[in-house]
């Protein structure tokens, strides 16, 4: 398998496109530090294995109207717990995004778990936002040096040598670091599957209900809900491979 590599010009050209700047601004930071702040809130849960800023955020191009897309990579079998009880505080907190406030608030649309980190899974071809998306992944929550095993495992299919400096800043963002604990007791498993058994009915009848986007993924390893994809139509714009 050949892999995927963009260089200077693409990379400029991709920055230019979605407005990326060279270091993070005003309200970046702002949300940064948001973010920091509410992850304490959320730490102690035992089976979180990774936390990223992703998106306009971690790429240097956000408004005062982002919300904060968060990725959440969690332990094998544990999608839905963590989901549900991040869900739960973050709307205890009134900090969840939701149809009536979206500015400054979490987006909880991106979940995965351990063994699912390689992203090749749901590449397209010339996928220069992908590529970078990864680059530009903000790490503040790294449990087990969750962080190196995700770019390892991702540079099976991309060569990410040119970017180095960007993925070693990255690590500077990492503001909480945790051991895992407490993932085998029998009785988790069984809630897993009751909370999988009671909100995946619902799950999937929004899936089908617009129209079962390929960019929208419901398994057993990865949650991602994310209602737009602009990957084909950059990849269109900005490669001629």
């Amino acid at each position: 398998m050949k892999k995927q590599e963009f260089k200077k010009q693409e990379f400029e050209n991709f920055k230019n496109y979605l407005k990326v700047k060279e270091n993070p601004g005003k309200i970046e930071k702002i949300f940064i530090e948001k973010t920091i702040k509410y992850l304490n809130y959320i730490k102690w849960i035992p089976w979180i294995k990774m936390i990223w800023i992703w998106n306009s955020i971690s790429m240097n191009c956000a408004n005062k109207g982002s919300d904060i897309d968060l990725f959440i990579v969690t332990d094998n079998n544990r999608i839905w717990i963590v989901r549900i009880l991040i869900t739960l505080v973050f709307q205890i907190l009134l900090v969840r995004k939701n149809r009536k406030y979206h500015a400054s608030r979490f987006c909880l649309s991106f979940f995965s778990s351990i063994d699912w980190l390689n992203f090749w899974e749901f590449s397209i071809k010339n996928d220069i936002y992908l590529y970078f998306w990864i680059i530009y992944f903000k790490p503040i929550l790294d449990f087990d040096e969750t962080y190196d095993i995700f770019i390892e495992k991702n540079s099976s299919w991309a060569d990410f040598w040119d970017y180095k400096n960007i993925i070693e800043e990255n690590k500077k963002y990492i503001k909480i670091k945790w051991k895992s604990w407490w993932n085998n007791a029998k009785f988790l498993n069984y809630i897993e599957h009751m909370l999988k058994k009671i909100f995946l009915k619902k799950t999937l009848k929004t899936y089908e209900k617009i129209w079962k986007p390929f960019w929208v993924i419901i398994n057993n390893n990865m949650l991602k809900f994310h209602n737009l994809d602009i990957r084909k139509k950059i990849a269109k714009q900005l490669t001629k491979k």
